[in-house]
């Protein structure tokens, strides 16, 4: 199965124009925004902002700018999420911040977003410095972050915080502590997107819904 990472690149920078210059993308579109997950779940935009300037920081950091301030106040403070094209969510790290503790802090701009009733992860970028010798190099790593609504955290998957992610079907959890080589980001994606496709089908499991009377708006 394609990694979900490499759709949300393809998808987004397929969208930039071949105007971007080598370390900005700015252009303009029509861009739908929701203040609600029950919006978001039924595709019903709250707001359709057209002519809008998008700058892609990077596939996975995105900035909206409207002529209109009050426009502007409402996308930074007001909206959840954004849609482009007819695939493409994205989530407001504002939101975020405001309403979930833990790793929200590490996301900036608005930021994929994938989702079901059950379940919900953002994805973002990293950036830290490394040296070879005596030249320092950027590097990038992706993270999936999951947004769980029962505790109202944003957490970052990782070795570190895997296992208890996973400690609602302990089958996973299990098979995924026994792997010698769990350390590794291809691994943790992996029993990640296991436990979000066995959460999304789970009958039992409560839907965000439930959830959201204390997590769906910006303060």
């Amino acid at each position: 199965m394609l990694n979900r990472l490499h759709i949300i690149a393809a998808l987004l920078l397929a969208l930039c124009s071949l105007r971007c210059a080598a370390d900005e993308c700015v252009e303009r579109d029509t861009v739908y925004f929701y203040n609600s997950w029950e919006q978001m779940m039924q595709v019903e935009p709250d707001t359709m902002i057209t002519d809008l300037a998008i700058d892609y920081f990077s596939p996975f950091e995105l900035y909206f700018e409207s002529s209109d301030k009050k426009a502007n106040k409402r996308i930074k403070k007001e909206y959840i999420a954004a849609t482009l094209g007819d695939s493409t969510w994205l989530i407001n790290s504002n939101y975020l911040r405001e309403s979930f503790k833990g790793d929200s802090k590490n996301l900036h701009g608005y930021v994929p977003v994938f989702f079901s009733e059950k379940v919900a992860y953002a994805v973002a970028e990293e950036y830290s410095y490394a040296e070879l010798g005596d030249i320092a190099f950027n590097v990038i790593s992706t993270y999936n972050y999951y947004i769980d609504f029962k505790r109202h955290k944003v957490i970052r998957v990782d070795e570190k915080t895997l296992s208890a992610i996973l400690t609602d079907y302990n089958d996973l959890r299990m098979r995924y502590e026994g792997m010698n080589n769990k350390g590794m980001s291809a691994i943790v994606n992996d029993f990640f997107m296991q436990f979000v496709d066995r959460a999304t089908e789970d009958p039992m499991r409560p839907d965000i819904t439930e959830f959201i009377d204390k997590t769906s708006t910006i303060q």
